[in-house]
């Protein structure tokens, strides 16, 4: 009795504090699982998110893999009939301006080549056409349902005029948004990305039409507005490299280095190509130092990636070899050449 008593006395005389610390248990307690409710709603929901992405990436994957393209070879063989004949008469036009003719003559031969392979040409058109279709939906906040539904049944039959109208038109609201956003970054930054990405898809339309004007226009528009992006920046150089614009295919191609070597290091084998790039075209320049350094680095990545026999390594030597040839060193030449018909 004597215990009880004494705790009943305890309990009586620090009664408020037993109270407050059973109170602050019981708000901890809730607040534990408010917390942890919430942590837990967080993750699933997150969870839920990541799984539904990947089911709509997986859906439209399936649905661009089951997309059927119906294009009319003859249809093909005509615009490229029709396209060679015009850069004939632009050549006659040019009269005694050679530069120019030089860069006509380069695409009708490239014309003419796609004519000689249909089937090549049509697997081609076919690729940059499901490109197309697939990164449409990239805009979709900036282009009405019914509008991107008419132009993917145009690209499917190879029409190209709807997607055009449509990814100009996400272009000039990209451009605009940005500029209207201009102390947003993060909304600037969307917004240039969208406009990049329109103007690289309508160079996508212009090489379908075999507008090479048209597609290094639209090409260089994009690495401008996206000069960290490689893809841009790679199909502005090869086009601006094809209309003899050395000065702005090397600065392209610089970029390019540049990048990669950031991101990846200075032995990546993906610089290799790059290096070899950078190497024709200060050849082509007569900048026959910097054409052999650049090629030498090449190689170097190539020979440590113990691949000798791969082509582009193989064409990396054949340039190589031109080069000493050019210059007089013949028989440093005949041995780049050995090596690369060993390969």
């Amino acid at each position: 009795m004597d215990i009880l008593e004494s705790l009943f006395a305890l309990i009586q005389e620090n009664f408020i504090d037993i109270i407050t610390i059973l109170w602050v248990i019981w708000f901890a307690g809730i607040a534990f699982g408010v917390v942890v409710a919430t942590v837990s709603g967080y993750r699933n929901r997150r969870a839920l998110a990541r799984l539904t992405k990947k089911l709509e990436a997986d859906r439209r994957r399936r649905d661009e893999d089951g997309v059927h393209f119906d294009l009319d070879l003859d249809r093909i063989r005509d615009t490229l009939i029709h396209r060679e004949a015009e850069l004939s008469e632009d050549v006659e036009r040019m009269g005694l301006d050679f530069g120019i003719q030089g860069v006509l003559e380069h695409f009708r031969d490239k014309v003419k080549g796609r004519l000689a392979d249909i089937s090549a040409t049509h697997r081609e058109i076919e690729d940059r056409l499901r490109s197309v279709y697939a990164a449409l939906n990239d805009f979709k906040d900036l282009i009405e349902p019914d509008q991107l539904s008419l132009a993917r049944m145009a690209l499917k039959r190879g029409a190209t005029a709807k997607a055009a109208a449509l990814l100009k038109r996400a272009q000039s609201l990209g451009n605009q948004q940005a500029a209207e956003d201009s102390g947003l970054q993060l909304s600037v930054a969307r917004n240039k990305k969208l406009a990049a990405g329109a103007a690289f898809l309508l160079g996508q339309l212009a090489e379908i039409d075999f507008n090479y004007f048209g597609a290094a226009q639209y090409y260089q528009l994009a690495a401008d507005l996206q000069p960290a992006n490689l893809t841009y920046l790679r199909a502005a150089a090869e086009l601006s490299y094809a209309f003899e614009e050395f000065q702005e295919t090397g600065h392209l191609l610089e970029q390019v280095l540049k990048i990669q070597e950031k991101l990846l290091g200075p032995e990546h084998p993906d610089l290799a190509q790059t290096l070899n790039n950078l190497g024709v075209l200060r050849h082509t320049q007569g900048r026959h130092a910097e054409a052999e350094a650049f090629y030498l680095w090449a190689l170097e990545i190539c020979d440590a990636q113990g691949h000798p026999s791969n082509q582009e390594a193989v064409n990396l030597r054949q340039n190589y070899a031109a080069l000493l040839q050019e210059v007089g060193r013949q028989r440093e030449a005949d041995a780049v050449k050995v090596r690369a018909a060993m390969a």
